[in-house]
């Protein structure tokens, strides 16, 4: 069994947290919601090292994984670390605008995956860049939109790819809360639509939440850290296969993420919590059928892994087989390309706007 020396740029909770226990000792822990979380649960996978320019990040890394790791490093600067490490992996959990440079010199080092927490990038400048240095370079990536990963968004995706209701006509998605914003939480939902859709987004039009009418088409945050520093937004996006989807995330409704997908011979409902399919049996009032009957079937996914773990075993399966990972780096620009639309359809007085397609 190979083993994969991997190097970690950010750390971060999201880089570093153990997995919290789980609900009784011998169920073990909890899923990993931690990129070294997620490492440590691949028994071939070492982590060489970790970088972050606080002193303090670093430390708490070694307290917390040396066990696992006994001859991990650390360093401030991710280029000195990637030069002498040479890691096969690289995984990138610096802050949201600052993914794109990590994300190259990974590459020009010699990094066979990389695992890159979302967005790929804030503009769509560095998003093709990356997509070409690792088309180029032949890395394989998967990007951190962790429900690719997750059971019951992944049997919702079989279900509607297997024919049997029916071809897939809308997508309706919700979030909501304090971190429903564009480049946040926002992304994980716009990466839904397109993971659900399986094509390429054309055109959108979308307003932003009040008081950002103005917020021009750049991105303003500092990478999650200030909520107020990035707007949430209603959105139409349309898709050339046909699919139309509505995404709404108001940071003043409740905190939920919840997906229809609305098909010609059912509904699937999805959400954290589980997923269910509805189909309708019978007419209505003016069909001789008589009442029309609702029939639900509660969807019970089969699956031994999960989330961040799951997209680990993934990258390394793509390494080792050639086969296509399930967060690929071209269907990560999409999100960002349609996020950039959004921004532009409010600038432009919430009009029809063309997503910029992939480079060629």
């Amino acid at each position: 069994m190979t083993t994969y020396r991997t190097a970690i740029i950010g750390l971060s909770w999201i880089a570093t947290d153990p997995p919290p226990p789980a609900s009784d000792p011998v169920l073990g822990t909890s899923i990993p919601y931690s990129h070294a979380a997620a490492l440590a649960a691949v028994p071939n996978v070492e982590v060489v090292a970790g970088c972050d320019i606080n002193p303090a990040m670093r430390d708490q890394f070694l307290e917390r994984w040396s066990g696992r790791w006994p001859g991990a490093k650390t360093y401030e600067n991710y280029r000195e670390m990637l030069a002498r490490e040479k890691p096969d992996l690289v995984s990138i959990v610096t802050p949201d605008f600052l993914h794109a440079d990590p994300f190259l010199a990974a590459v020009e080092h010699g990094a066979k995956g990389i695992f890159c927490d979302k967005p790929l990038a804030t503009n769509l400048a560095d998003a093709d860049r990356m997509v070409a240095a690792a088309k180029a370079a032949g890395t394989v990536v998967n990007i951190n939109f962790t429900r690719r990963w997750i059971p019951q968004y992944v049997n919702a995706r079989a279900i509607l790819r297997s024919g049997r209701l029916g071809d897939l006509s809308q997508i309706i998605a919700e979030s909501g809360g304090p971190r429903a914003m564009l480049f946040r939480n926002h992304t994980h939902l716009v990466d839904l639509l397109c993971y659900y859709a399986d094509g390429d987004p054309i055109w959108v039009v979308s307003e932003l939440e009040p008081g950002f009418e103005d917020y021009g088409t750049e991105y303003k945050g500092d990478g999650g850290k200030t909520e107020s520093s990035e707007p949430a937004a209603n959105y139409y996006v349309a898709f050339a296969n046909g699919v139309r989807a509505y995404l709404t995330g108001m940071k003043n409704t409740q905190p939920d993420t919840i997906v229809s997908l609305r098909a010609a011979k059912g509904r699937i409902t999805v959400d954290e919590f589980g997923s269910e399919l509805r189909a309708i049996a019978g007419g209505g009032t003016m069909m001789p059928s008589g009442a029309p009957t609702r029939q639900t079937e509660f969807l019970a996914p089969a699956y031994s892994i999960s989330g961040m773990h799951a997209a680990v075993v993934d990258l390394i399966t793509g390494l080792e087989t050639g086969r296509p990972t399930a967060s690929p780096v071209e269907h990560a620009r999409r999100t960002t390309a349609i996020i950039e639309a959004v921004l532009q359809s409010q600038a432009q007085g919430n009009v029809r706007v063309p997503v910029a397609p992939p480079q060629p």
